[in-house]
C-alpha cells in the first residue's frame, strides 16, 4: 500500500521544518487567477513566521496582500523575475529595506540549479496531483478546476528546493500521468489538498508572462 502525503497546510509548512529567516518558493503559472502565495503565507502570518524571503517566479496585480505582510515583517526579501501591480508601486515608494532581485527566466533557474538561489521550502500550486505528489497543470477527471498548461516554471524549484509542498485542488488517482513534476524529483513531498481558486482559470494573453 503506497503512503499517502495528503496533509493539511498547516501541517505541511510543520513537517517541512521551514524556520524564520528561510526561503520559500513559488511559480505563477496562474497568472492573474493565482491564489497559492496569498493562501500560503496568509497561513505562515498565521503561524507566526517572520523574517523570510519570498522567492516567486513572477509577483503580479493579485498578490497585493502581501503588501501587509512586508509592512508586518513575515516578508522581509523578495526575488523575482517580474513585479507588477500593487505591489510593485508600493516596493518602488520605499516599502521594502532590502532592494527586491530581479533575474531572468534562464537566470532564476540557473541560480537555484546552482546554488546561487537556495529555496528551503518550495510551495507549488498544481491543476492535479495523486497522493504521492505526481503533479501537472492540466487534468484529465471530471473533478479538473484550474487548468494552467506547462510547470516549466515551477521545474527548477521542485528539483533543487530542500522541501517541496504540493497544492492542488484536484486530487486523482496513482499514478498520475503524464506528470510535470514527479515524486522522484524529491524524497520530501507533502501533497496538500487546498484550493488554488475557485473559478476556473482564466487563459492570458498570448506573450503575458
Amino acid at each position: 500500500m503506497r503512503n499517502t502525503k495528503l496533509v493539511s497546510l498547516e501541517e505541511a509548512i510543520r513537517r517541512s521544518g521551514l524556520q524564520d529567516g528561510m526561503t520559500i518558493s513559488f511559480h505563477h503559472h496562474f497568472r492573474g487567477g493565482d491564489k497559492v502565495v496569498n493562501l500560503v503565507v496568509d497561513k505562515l502570518a498565521q503561524m507566526g513566521f517572520k523574517d523570510l524571503k519570498l522567492a516567486a517566479s513572477s509577483l503580479s496585480d493579485v498578490h497585493a496582500p502581501l503588501i501587509d505582510h512586508i509592512k508586518n515583517g513575515v516578508i522581509t526579501g523578495i526575488s523575482t523575475s517580474g513585479l507588477r501591480g500593487a505591489l510593485a508601486d508600493a516596493i518602488s515608494h520605499g516599502l521594502m529595506k532590502e532592494p527586491v532581485v530581479f533575474r531572468s527566466h534562464g537566470g532564476r533557474g540557473s541560480a537555484i540549479a546552482n546554488g546561487e538561489l537556495k529555496i528551503d521550502v518550495a510551495f507549488l500550486g498544481a491543476s492535479s496531483s495523486d497522493e504521492l505528489g505526481n503533479a501537472c497543470g492540466y487534468s484529465r477527471s471530471e473533478n479538473a478546476k484550474s487548468i494552467c498548461g506547462s510547470l516549466g516554471y515551477a521545474l527548477p524549484d521542485a528539483r533543487y528546493a530542500r522541501h517541496v509542498v504540493v497544492i492542488t485542488d484536484d486530487l486523482v488517482a496513482y499514478p498520475n500521468m503524464p506528470m510535470s513534476i514527479s515524486e522522484g524529483h524529491h524524497p520530501f513531498r507533502p501533497l496538500c489538498r487546498w484550493l488554488l481558486h475557485p473559478d476556473r482559470y482564466r487563459r492570458c494573453l498570448p506573450g503575458s508572462r
